[in-house]
């Protein structure tokens, strides 16, 4: 937890002017890094004027994600300037006295929000609103994954597949080694579930080696007047496979049907996704979640990170998606993808309680 009055010296301290907060607020849940929202005044006089700015701080014990938060910080860095919309990143430190230490970025708060009014109201004004938001995604990641990432550096801190037909390969072996240097116990049911999604990784090369944002949609990006003004949230960024994106969309290909948004994405991106790769993607994205969840357990345990939510996720958590994909073992990845979508189609309950009934 940082103080209002020790922000409000920090800030003083790196924008070398007087500075007094007129806000100051956590944002939620916000659990894999701390983001604090601050609204400041900066400077004397006719100097005076109002800065908005985000504070981003890795959690006493590290990040959830087992990505170090420099790395997030060095994505923000080339993208901005880039086609790509994000917040302008100010500076990065650690080590210091601010944040116990700790590190951390600030960026520039962009004007938006990534709630959209009216997403989900029944009826043709609802259906078009979510058209054109899946739409506008659409095009935003398609700057993502055709930008020239070796042309803006991404490849001087970002590992490198040898090629678009490992890209997938490359992903999942970078994965594997995180859950077994990180999980917190032997956890067998999981460890068979690594080998059994190594067994069905579709042989379907990638389009290309494009940058990924690794989460992303609903909730995740900012929004103004139906436009993405800001991609935020690049912790899981890396190099290899698109298709991981649409994967883990927070629920952005259910807006609108799920092959047209995907048809407009392809012709703004110029190239088709496999279909194969991203049923396998969904399934791949809910291990990498139990990596994440799991990480900071060890943490807890040791008392360096004593946030109650951590046992949660560490272990409920993980263990209800170990539940979630353990019945699918030994299956195909067609009769697996069949499964999942059994799962998740809404039924006429779900569809009254999101009122699209």
């Amino acid at each position: 937890m940082v103080a209002r009055d020790a922000v409000a010296a920090y800030l003083a301290e790196r924008l070398d002017a007087p500075v007094e907060i007129a806000s100051f607020r956590q944002t939620f849940p916000g659990m894999s890094r701390e983001t604090w929202m601050v609204s400041a005044v900066v400077g004397e006089g006719a100097a005076r004027r109002q800065r908005d700015l985000a504070v981003r701080i890795d959690p006493p014990a590290g990040g959830i994600v087992p990505v170090a938060l420099k790395v997030e910080w060095q994505v923000f860095q080339r993208l901005w300037g880039s086609p790509v919309p994000v917040a302008e990143p100010l500076w990065y430190d650690e080590g210091i006295d601010f944040a116990e230490g700790r590190p951390h970025f600030v960026r520039v708060l962009v004007e938006g929000s990534p709630a959209i009014p009216g997403l989900y109201k029944p009826g043709p004004e609802g259906d078009a609103l979510r058209r054109a938001t899946a739409f506008e995604h659409a095009e935003k990641l398609a700057l993502v994954h055709t930008l020239d990432w070796k042309a803006y550096g991404f490849d001087e801190f970002l590992p490198v597949p040898e090629s678009p037909a490992v890209a997938v390969a490359h992903d999942f072996e970078i994965w594997k080694q995180h859950w077994f240097e990180r999980r917190s116990e032997p956890f067998p049911g999981v460890t068979e579930i690594v080998y059994w999604l190594e067994s069905i990784m579709p042989p379907d090369p990638s389009p290309r080696i494009s940058l990924f944002k690794g989460n992303n949609g609903l909730n995740e990006e900012i929004f103004r007047d139906g436009r993405i003004v800001a991609m935020s949230d690049w912790e899981l960024a890396g190099l290899g496979d698109p298709a991981q994106d649409w994967a883990f969309s927070q629920g952005m290909l259910g807006l609108h049907d799920e092959e047209e948004t995907l048809r407009h994405y392809e012709q703004a991106a110029g190239f088709r996704l496999s279909r194969r790769t991203l049923a396998f993607y969904k399934l791949f994205m809910t291990f990498k979640a139990m990596v994440c969840l799991n990480s900071p357990l060890g943490a807890f345990c040791e008392g360096r990170d004593q946030r109650p939510v951590l046992p949660f996720m560490g272990m409920g958590s993980v263990k209800m998606m170990e539940h979630s994909l353990a019945p699918m073992v030994g299956m195909t990845l067609d009769e697996a993808t069949e499964a999942i979508n059994a799962r998740s189609r809404p039924t006429d309950d779900h569809r009254e309680e999101q009122g699209l009934a």
